[in-house]
């Protein structure tokens, strides 16, 4: 008789949630760059319309 290896108990899972991660923090940092030139444009956008003050 010969020997079976086991079943693997979720390698590709593993790989998967792994890719998930890579994923999921790739689109955290692009939210986050995206969040700071949005965030910056209405800085500058809320400038040119303040007005002085008498």
């Amino acid at each position: 008789m010969s020997e079976v290896p086991p079943a693997s108990s979720g390698g590709g899972a593993d790989a998967a949630i792994a890719k998930m991660e890579a994923t999921f923090n790739m689109a955290i940092e692009k939210s986050a760059k995206i969040t700071e030139l949005t965030t910056a444009k209405k800085a500058e956008l809320d400038a040119t319309k303040q007005r002085p003050q008498n």
